[in-house]
């Protein structure tokens, strides 16, 4: 399959068509997951400042694109399978490229958590090192089920205004809530990671219904947390309303167990993700009723249905030019 020509400096394509590709794989709509649980941490916390909270979402995106894109270098085998696109605009950049984006996103990020202060940029540290190692080896925790999904969950609901609260009961709620969500993004690489031999949360069932049930029925266990801790006093009565999107949940779950291949597995999959922003958006109101965490969950839903509007995610994107470069012989 071949590409169209591409202007290029020397070696490297010129900046525009690098930074186009790149975009792609830095997979801009699961920006959504950290930006938003970096204001949930605030929230939680008592507020802060706004130039602070804009900072701290600019670090959250910069990391996560950086671990999109190692993601999509590392997983170049099973993609072959699950993602071959990919594969296609990995080689029209090339890993020089990928590793210079990485360096300057990587750096960005840092210098901007400095202004947070030194626990934030602590956390990152330890956030960077999550990043890099999911995908790539020795440790490569994506390869490995339980480590995978604890990685996956990361340190949502934190709040970084100088200390860490682990008795936080929303910390752990939503730390809880991505762990189980972790196994839902597994499921549409099934047949690929099976193939190459990958260890995930899906593969470890020997078919892909199994692994469906399985994910489906953890889905659910984040409720339960919740009523517990309410009924506990750890948290107010308010988040029971958090009980309105089981509807929700169990459309997605009919829709996953009626999937017969990747394509239907993929299609569940966008439905759980805008089911699991739905849970954090909907947690951020619920935990500060203002204009303004209104304003920011109408920005984040208009963030994700453009960039599903003009298909620029890489797990769901198929360019015009690419599809024309499949029709020839």
């Amino acid at each position: 399959m071949q590409g169209p020509s591409l202007p290029v400096l020397g070696s490297v394509p010129i900046v525009p068509h690098t930074f186009s590709i790149l975009f792609r794989l830095s997979g801009p709509r699961t920006w959504i997951f950290p930006s938003f649980s970096f204001i949930l941490g605030y929230a939680v916390a008592g507020g802060g400042e706004l130039s602070q909270i804009g900072i701290g979402i600019a670090v959250a995106c910069l990391v996560t694109a950086a671990t999109n894109i190692i993601n999509a270098y590392a997983d170049r085998k099973e993609d072959a399978t699950n993602q071959p696109q990919r594969l296609f605009w990995l080689g029209q950049i090339g890993s020089s490229q990928i590793t210079a984006s990485l360096v300057i996103l990587y750096s960005i990020a840092t210098a901007l958590a400095i202004y947070l202060g030194p626990f934030f940029t602590l956390v990152l540290g330890l956030g960077i090192f999550n990043s890099i190692f999911y995908s790539l080896p020795p440790l490569r925790f994506k390869a490995k089920p339980f480590a995978s999904l604890v990685s996956f969950s990361g340190a949502l609901g934190l709040s970084v205004r100088g200390s860490l609260d682990l008795l936080n009961p929303m910390l752990w709620l939503l730390t809880w809530f991505m762990f189980t969500y972790g196994t839902v993004k597994n499921l549409p690489d099934y047949f690929g990671d099976m193939k190459a031999g990958i260890r995930t949360s899906a593969t470890i069932f020997k078919n892909v219904k199994k692994a469906v049930r399985f994910s489906g029925t953890l889905l659910s266990t984040p409720y339960i947390v919740l009523v517990a801790l309410v009924a506990l006093g750890f948290l107010e009565p308010i988040y029971i309303a958090d009980l309105a999107l089981v509807p929700l949940l169990i459309f997605i779950f009919i829709e996953m167990l009626k999937a017969r291949d990747s394509a239907g597995l993929e299609k569940a999959h966008t439905l759980g993700f805008f089911y699991a922003i739905s849970f954090l958006l909907f947690t951020l109101v619920l935990t500060s009723p203002t204009i303004q965490s209104l304003v920011m969950v109408l920005v984040a839903y208009f963030w994700a249905l453009t960039v599903a509007k003009v298909s620029v995610h890489s797990r769901v994107e198929y360019r015009d030019w690419e599809k024309q470069g499949r029709k020839k012989p």
